[in-house]
């Protein structure tokens, strides 16, 4: 057996309880004294995806987010040293699941919230660039003002199409904001490193067409949020 196939029967036996990696380990059960390894591994696994989604575990019953947090567990197996990295796959996850679609939006924000805060990219002025820890989502419900109200699982968000900014400026201070499409723009086409206010134009002219205000201060004004970093 190779060492990354032993190292992946060994997380699978561990972590998701799976008997035929076990199995392939040990002749038998597997030896007692790693339970305590097994519980350890086990508690540090199920208190990181509590604490990196604690508004999406308030929408479950204790027994539901049981049965789930195995389900993804057995289904992604942690396969990084570092704990919230080894959960990059749980928003996806859900978007397979059959509950509420403003749930899965919900975990997809908590997990962008929290991309943004360990996201190890140097932001500075001078880059000429859009600020690298950037991402953008599209919601179809108000998720926003949901999280404001703490996500009350008896009060679902708005069904109100959405798009929201996450970004950590140069102070290492997270935001979110809400986008509008001239906003979107300018972060899309100040990703390239030759863009300028004479190459924006003609886009806005062509998907804005209505829209008639000064580039100028739009740029400046996302240069002193941090969003276009010059």
């Amino acid at each position: 057996m190779s060492l990354r196939n032993f190292q992946q029967d060994l997380v699978r036996a561990l972590v998701a309880d799976d008997a035929k990696s076990a199995r392939r380990l040990w002749k038998d059960n597997p030896p007692a004294r790693l339970s305590v390894y097994r519980n350890n591994s086990r508690i540090n696994w199920s208190d990181a995806l509590c604490h990196d989604f604690p508004l999406t575990r308030r929408q479950f019953s204790d027994q539901d987010w049981e049965h789930l947090e195995a389900d993804y567990f057995a289904t992604h197996p942690p396969r990084h040293w570092e704990l919230n990295t080894s959960l990059a796959p749980f928003a996806g996850f859900l978007k397979s699941r059959k509950i509420k679609p403003y749930v899965k939006e919900l975990a997809d924000y908590e997990w962008n919230d929290l991309q943004i805060f360990i996201d190890r990219s140097v932001v500075r002025r001078g880059a000429g660039l859009t600020n690298p820890t950037v991402r953008v989502s599209v919601y179809q419900h108000q998720i926003f003002h949901w999280v404001e109200d703490e996500a009350a699982p008896g009060r679902p968000p708005a069904q109100k199409p959405e798009v929201l900014v996450f970004y950590r400026d140069r102070r290492n201070t997270c935001h979110i904001r809400e986008a509008d499409p001239l906003m979107l723009l300018f972060l899309e086409e100040y990703r390239k490193p030759d863009a300028s206010l004479e190459t924006l134009e003609p886009l806005r002219a062509k998907l804005l067409p209505a829209n008639r205000v000064a580039l100028e201060s739009v740029l400046a004004a996302l240069q002193q949020d941090d969003l276009i970093l010059i």
